[in-house]
């Protein structure tokens, strides 16, 4: 095996990998080309080292052999496997005894690809730096499946927009956690989102996750460090991303203990073990309430509440800043004709009036709402006043809670419209939350992801 000249190579993609393999040459010759390319490297000589390491610290990139004397690589790659290591990491195989039906089954069992020794150290650093992309596509695939905002920068040119760009613009160059505060559909995850895609984190993950998803998912979300149980927790796919935790203030007692270690250690603690894992995520907490109450009724912890204080945002009300309206309704407008195919029709200056007029409860949530609605239901190329004024009728009635029976429907359709009604707007009050509506319905969750499905409603976007 040649070290490759060290001349114009350098990975642009930094990582952290593992090389287990059972010569110690190879390790250390691995070890010192992947140094120099700016990597994070660990080793390890058997099977046991190599559990010790990957579950001590979750690598990006394995490279795995599959001869070793105490346990072969591909029984070590069935053990990643069940504890889901493999949806965070990229394993690569190595063998000089490699065989077809080896690297098939390699494959099966999740490894990404297969190389035969003597290796290539130059083969290698190319292999790992596609590995790494391959990492980054997975995560940018999961965050699209996430129904991320559209919107990238607050838009408006009132002076509370320009204030909000600039605060965004600040912010984005530093990596100190941010409460945002403000009404129901305020835009609070458009801030973080664009507070995300302007910083140097880009092009890492971002994920949204409500307070009590995480609250009743620890194991999921923390993974386990049990002795016949150990699982990489869902954490790991947010590594050097940003975490967008709503409605905070609904945060249990532990999993306010487990916020309390991502904000004073840049670590969390995987459940059934008390070692803190070190992780690089900038948080983003959102919250309705007034956090500084919650923790005076002793329902939210003090510490957490001030180091997230440090740097409070508030988003305004669409009502405080209603003359960036037109503005609004025409991003949306682009949005839904180039983003979903949508007719493009046109909203006149007394329509813009109308919508500057109505006091607006559910925010941009409930104008984007709208637009959309207008823009499937519409005739022609021009929104009128009245079809403006009957939409918003039927936004106030979602928003107030009022309804209307509509007696020419049986009695099913009836109750399948009340359903659907019911259920939307339980979801827009949990912001989108499924575990906090089949909690606040009444409905097991099983049974209401399924009702979900038939009434075709998205729990993300529950229009």
């Amino acid at each position: 095996m040649q070290k490759p000249s060290s001349s114009n190579t350098h990975s642009t993609i930094s990582g952290k990998l593992l090389i287990v393999d059972d010569e110690k040459d190879i390790r250390n010759l691995m070890q010192e080309i992947f140094a120099e390319e700016g990597y994070q490297v660990m080793t390890a000589a058997n099977g046991v080292q190599a559990r010790s390491a990957w579950r001590d610290n979750v690598p990006d990139v394995i490279f795995l052999d599959i001869w070793m004397p105490d346990v072969d690589g591909l029984s070590l790659l069935k053990e990643m496997q069940a504890e889901k290591l493999l949806e965070h990491t990229t394993v690569i195989m190595m063998s000089g005894h490699g065989t077809i039906e080896t690297a098939v089954e390699a494959t099966r069992f999740g490894a990404y690809d297969f190389m035969e020794k003597p290796l290539s150290l130059a083969k290698l650093i190319v292999m790992a730096e596609r590995a790494l992309e391959h990492n980054r596509l997975a995560h940018e695939n999961r965050r699209l499946k996430g129904n991320q905002p559209g919107l990238v920068m607050p838009v408006g040119k009132s002076k509370l927009m320009r204030e909000q760009r600039s605060t965004i613009e600040r912010l984005a160059k530093y990596t100190m956690p941010i409460l945002l505060t403000g009404e129901a559909g305020t835009g609070k995850h458009f801030f973080a989102n664009a507070l995300h895609q302007i910083s140097p984190r880009k092009d890492a993950p971002i994920y949204n996750l409500h307070a009590k998803d995480f609250s009743e998912q620890l194991e999921v979300w923390l993974g386990t460090s049990e002795e016949r149980n150990t699982q990489v927790g869902e954490i790991e796919q947010v590594k050097n991303g940003t975490l967008v935790l709503s409605n905070v203030e609904q945060l249990s007692e532990e999993a306010q203990s487990r916020l309390a270690d991502l904000i004073f250690h840049q670590a969390y603690r995987r459940l059934g073990h008390d070692k803190l894992y070190p992780i690089d995520i900038r948080l983003v907490c959102t919250t309705r309430v007034d956090l500084e109450q919650a923790v005076e009724n002793a329902e939210f912890r003090e510490d957490v509440f001030k180091r997230l204080n440090v740097m409070p945002i508030m988003v305004p009300a669409l009502r405080q800043h209603n003359e960036d309206i037109p503005e609004l309704v025409n991003h949306f407008v682009r949005h839904f004709t180039f983003q979903e195919g949508l007719p493009n029709r046109v909203f006149s200056e007394s329509v813009f009036n109308l919508l500057r007029q109505y006091a607006w409860p559910g925010n941009l949530r409930e104008l984007q709402n709208l637009v959309q609605r207008l823009l499937i239901l519409g005739t022609t190329p021009d929104v009128s006043e009245e079809e403006v004024r009957h939409s918003l009728t039927q936004s106030s009635q979602q928003y107030y809670n009022s309804a209307s029976i509509d007696t020419s429907m049986n009695l099913k359709a009836a109750k399948e419209s009340f359903e659907a009604a019911y259920l939307k707007q339980l979801l827009r009050e949990t912001s989108g939350s499924v575990s906090e509506t089949a909690k606040r319905s009444g409905i097991e969750r099983t049974h209401l992801y399924r009702k979900l499905k038939v009434l075709e409603i998205d729990p993300k976007d529950p229009i």
